[in-house]
């Protein structure tokens, strides 16, 4: 591991060694490894699929079809995918007893699958759960996947034939207020708020970690790229989080 050393590896560890509360916000660079694509870098989905008309809410309500071509595009990209050393690396620290929360702009429910108990905030929603829009019905989502990959360009609920929606928080869509305000409340109980792999782009989950630096606590950036919020940044770690992570949570 010489050749990755850092001299602010050393400093991650004691922060997050003597911390007492850390919160974890996670992006899609915790994901990659899982084969899950960063839509928004370059080659990435959106250049493909123009987000504010397949990933629109209001296209959505007019036209389905768009969005349900784009979950075409993604059904055998997430049915293989499982979750990664990072995602394992987080249980780790959850059982050394500093994690108290996770905060999550991922819709993959990886987190849950990898084993994480502490309380996991999705503020862009999940991929595997959908409802009905028009009678409440919950969906499975095995009855979703059938029905795509039968070739159905647009699936319809199996109770009263109206409109599905997956919980993914599309564009133009508000983020539950409940939701916000859960990921508000451990950012700003926390000592340490880590950043991992977010290019913290996207308004109004970006304003989290800014939340936590307010309270007091000393934020702890991991992502391959560079972001417009580093100089908040109590410590940088600039690089592959595969890399880093292991390097961190393994010293506690």
């Amino acid at each position: 591991m010489a050749e990755y050393f850092d001299p602010q590896v050393s400093l991650a560890i004691d922060m997050i060694r003597y911390a007492k509360k850390i919160v974890v916000f996670t992006g899609a660079g915790i994901s990659t490894d899982s084969g899950i694509p960063d839509f928004r870098s370059q080659g990435g989905l959106w250049e493909k699929y123009n987000p504010l008309k397949y990933a629109n809410y209001n296209v959505f309500l007019k036209k389905p079809e768009f969005y349900w071509q784009l979950e075409q595009e993604l059904q055998p990209i997430f049915s293989n995918a499982k979750p990664n050393k990072s995602h394992k690396l987080l249980v780790t620290l959850e059982k050394k007893g500093k994690l108290t929360a996770i905060i999550t702009q991922n819709m993959d429910n990886f987190h849950q699958d990898a084993g994480s108990k502490v309380p996991i905030i999705e503020i862009h929603g999940n991929a595997h759960k959908a409802h009905c829009m028009d009678c409440g019905f919950i969906i499975k989502r095995s009855y979703i996947t059938k029905r795509l990959k039968a070739g159905i360009s647009v699936p319809k609920c199996s109770k009263c034939g109206g409109r599905i929606k997956t919980d993914v928080v599309l564009f133009n869509e508000p983020i539950a207020e409940d939701l916000l305000e859960e990921a508000t409340k451990y950012a700003e109980q926390c000592d340490i708020f880590m950043v991992l792999g977010s290019s913290l782009s996207v308004f109004p989950a970006n304003q989290i970690p800014l939340l936590a630096r307010k309270a007091g606590a000393k934020l702890i950036f991991i992502n391959r790229d560079p972001t417009y919020m580093d100089k908040y940044a109590s410590l940088r770690l600039l690089g592959e989080l595969g890399t880093y992570l292991p390097l961190v949570i393994n010293e506690i």
